[in-house]
């Protein structure tokens, strides 16, 4: 049984536990990945991978990557802004 509030945010359900969304969902695909990397290392060795950037949606990590503007990444915190900003220049 879930604890009080655990998998809720102001009143809304969360994910299922295992389960993300959005940047969220690209952090898990790419946990434990050895950084410094290319974009393209990124895109060739993790790019395959499902990802539901919103619920229901699922697409291969590769197509997130993509609008990053960068070509190398320093950590995860580096993706993770890299590809906010990408998502936000291609709605």
């Amino acid at each position: 049984m879930a604890k009080k509030g655990e998998g809720c945010s102001y009143g809304k359900p969360g994910p299922e536990t295992g389960h993300a969304y959005g940047i969220a969902s690209v952090s898990n695909a790419l946990g434990g990945v050895d950084f410094p990397m290319s974009k393209q290392d990124l895109i060739d060795k993790y790019g395959d991978r499902q990802i539901e950037w919103t619920k229901g949606n699922p697409q291969a990590l590769r197509e997130v990557l993509k609008d990053a503007q960068e070509d190398q990444f320093g950590s995860m915190a580096d993706v993770v802004s890299a590809v906010s900003r990408g998502h936000r220049k291609s709605r």
